[in-house]
């Protein structure tokens, strides 16, 4: 799909748009900016979207102008001949991919001003790989600027990160995202709040769901979403065990966890086992932030539906224990994304939830 003018791109916190809107209207763009954030909160949208302005001769604080001679070379599908995509194939980035667009920057550029890379999860890059692009940032190429995407910058060699400007998206509330939908997608209202609720606040994710339950000819892309949104139930069900569960039953719940988080896999073009099972601990992360919130009376939950639930959690295991264990389920995150052992990850990580139990 080709690039979304910056102006209909959507950005939270609502202070970056005004950010980044500056930074469009400055003579060049960064040489290396890097943007962070969860899945399906549209890092990949915005870089496509700020590389297409950038490209643009004429472009403004709300992107790229649509019309001229560069920005009609934006093809249906995303490509242009001044843009070179590295991406996980399947799991890591590999050098000799960078070795590839590293011999594309020795050109100067076909139709636009200058030249973009854009690295979609860059923390995937192997350490040659990684390496490898360090000597091209501290050495960039004349008229050529790079845009990275990664869930998060400490995933990243302080090395790159020295040369990057970051740029860190947050999320919708779970309103928010409701109203949005709404507004685009003719489903039944139930429908969209529980796509709503589950989006995590990640109005990427809650779109792409919504378009493919709605869409009859992509039947294929339907049944995706509804496997998506069954395997979440199953998850958040799960979940909902961790207030009254024993802790003989750890292990049969990290099995029962990574299993649910297979159905996940693929649900986007590079969601692999491991991406899955990041975004299974995503929602673990935030039911327990629920449950902390609990403590607030005006304190909005992402899974107000499942209050019962996250009260007994509440009841069994006090707000400090829970916040350690929320510490876990991040370190256990970020194991799985560095290549942990995502079995041994799992299991321990469940017999700490239920240590009490």
């Amino acid at each position: 799909m080709a690039p979304l003018p910056f102006s209909e791109v959507v950005i939270a916190p609502e202070p970056l748009r005004r950010t980044l809107e500056q930074m469009l209207t400055r003579p060049s763009p960064p040489q290396s900016l890097l943007i962070v954030g969860m899945a399906g909160v549209g890092k990949r949208t915005l870089a496509r979207s700020l590389a297409a302005a950038w490209l643009c001769p004429k472009r403004t604080a709300q992107g790229h102008c649509q019309t001229c001679l560069v920005c009609q070379k934006w093809s249906d599908t995303g490509e242009h001949p001044d843009l070179r995509v590295l991406k996980p194939e399947p799991e890591q980035i590999k050098i000799d991919a960078v070795r590839e667009m590293r011999g594309w920057t020795s050109f100067a550029p076909a139709v636009a001003p200058l030249r973009f890379v854009i690295i979609e999860e860059a923390h995937r890059l192997n350490p040659a790989a990684a390496n490898a692009l360090l000597k091209t940032l501290e050495e960039p190429p004349p008229l050529y600027h790079f845009i990275l995407t990664a869930p998060a910058s400490d995933l990243l060699l302080p090395t790159i990160l020295s040369r990057c400007r970051i740029v860190r998206l947050g999320v919708l509330t779970t309103e928010s995202v409701l109203q949005r939908l709404k507004s685009r997608f003719e489903l039944p209202e139930e429908t969209l709040r529980t796509i709503a609720e589950f989006s995590e606040g990640a109005i990427g994710r809650a779109i792409r769901w919504a378009q493919a339950l709605q869409s009859p000819e992509s039947e294929g892309k339907g049944r995706q979403a509804h496997n998506e949104l069954d395997a979440l139930q199953k998850l958040l069900s799960l979940f909902a065990r961790l207030g009254v569960a024993s802790l003989e039953e750890a292990l049969r719940l990290a099995y029962e966890f990574r299993e649910a988080c297979k159905a996940l896999e693929g649900g986007t073009e590079e969601r692999s086992p491991r991406a899955a099972l990041a975004l299974g601990l995503e929602y673990l992360i935030q039911w327990y932030r629920d449950s902390l919130a609990l403590n607030y009376p005006n304190a909005s939950l992402r899974f107000a539906s499942h209050r019962q639930s996250l009260s007994q959690l509440a009841r069994r295991f006090a707000p400090a224990e829970r916040q350690r264990d929320l510490q876990s389920i991040t370190e256990a995150r970020r194991a799985i994304l560095g290549n942990a052992n995502a079995q041994i990850v799992t299991e321990h990580l469940f017999i700490q939830l239920l240590r009490a139990g």
